[in-house]
């Protein structure tokens, strides 16, 4: 097991030292000092399994292996193998104890109640997914913040520097090319249907998706989320309060979703009568550079059909 000091704290954002070999993570359950490079990793969370695959990294286990390959898409793939830890919001400690890691990665709004049985196990780093008031900045800047702090840890850095560069250089090619079909500024509302009655889940300024949508030039038309988080659910009528934003629509309609579509009120939409719903393929809205960078091509795809 690799040595760890921790002490409690509200840290803001992601600090990262290195000292004499050591790696200090203060995060937002704490500060862990990890005097090695972790050899076995338990990603409690789709996002650090990305991340870790992303730096060459195979993680030792990972929660919820069935969604990451369906609903994150599998990209970068998880490999066979990697053990199942259970459900990403109920990792199964007697799995994660089982697997004997020397580093846990997850979340601080899904394991911060169980981070000292976490932290027993093995140093837990827990990071945070959704803007707060201590930390507001967009989940593009936070997340590169967490790569490039995950990347420290295991002593990845210049491979991380190279992934952020690619996917600032995708970014700016799809500026480029929304800037050519004379689309900047032009409003967009990103969705999602995720069925259980809640009809579209929009993405606010702060998401991925709303950052993503900035970023290439374009103007996100949806800012109100819930609480704590960096979306909202809305239903036909608030719809409606999109004006003339097109829609992107990721993934495919539930099995109940027909009737929200077949809605006079759906078909009303100048989007939807006007033929600017977009529909792109499942993307993982809470990823790093790899879910960057895909969700820049399927967008610029589908509004510049052409490039």
């Amino acid at each position: 097991m690799l040595a760890v000091v921790q002490k409690y704290s509200a840290a803001m954002v992601v600090f990262l030292t290195l000292n004499a070999g050591a790696v200090t993570v203060e995060h937002k359950a704490g500060t862990t000092v990890l005097s090695e490079i972790p050899q076995r990793v338990a990603a409690l969370n789709w996002t650090q399994a990305e991340i870790l695959l992303t730096l060459g990294i195979t993680p030792a286990g990972v929660t919820t292996i069935k969604g990451y390959r369906q609903w994150q898409s599998d990209s970068p793939p998880i490999p066979e193998g990697v053990t199942e830890l259970g459900h990403r919001s109920e990792p199964s400690l007697e799995a994660i104890a089982a697997l004997k890691p020397d580093l846990i990665l997850g979340y601080d709004w899904r394991h911060n109640r169980i981070y000292p049985e976490l932290n027993a196990i093995a140093p837990t780093v827990l990071y945070g997914q959704y803007p707060s008031e201590e930390d507001q900045r967009d989940y593009l800047v936070r997340m590169q913040d967490i790569f490039l702090s995950v990347a420290a840890i295991f002593q990845h850095q210049k491979q991380a520097a190279m992934k952020l560069s690619e996917m600032q250089q995708a970014l700016s090619h799809a500026r480029m090319l929304i800037r050519k079909a004379e689309l900047t500024g032009h409003p967009v509302v990103v969705g999602k249907f995720v069925g259980m009655g809640l009809g579209l889940r929009v993405y606010g300024k702060s998401s991925l998706a709303g950052a993503v949508v900035e970023e290439i030039g374009l103007e996100n038309g949806w800012s109100a989320t819930l609480p704590g988080r960096d979306f909202t659910h809305v239903d036909l009528l608030k719809l409606t309060t999109i004006g003339d934003a097109s829609l992107i629509i990721i993934g495919q309609l539930p099995d109940n979703g027909q009737g929200m579509t077949d809605s006079p009120v759906w078909q009303a939409l100048p989007a939807v009568r006007e033929g600017r719903v977009y529909h792109v393929p499942a993307l993982w809205s809470f990823g790093g550079p790899e879910s960057v960078m895909r969700m820049t091509r399927a967008f610029v795809g589908q509004l510049v059909p052409e490039a």
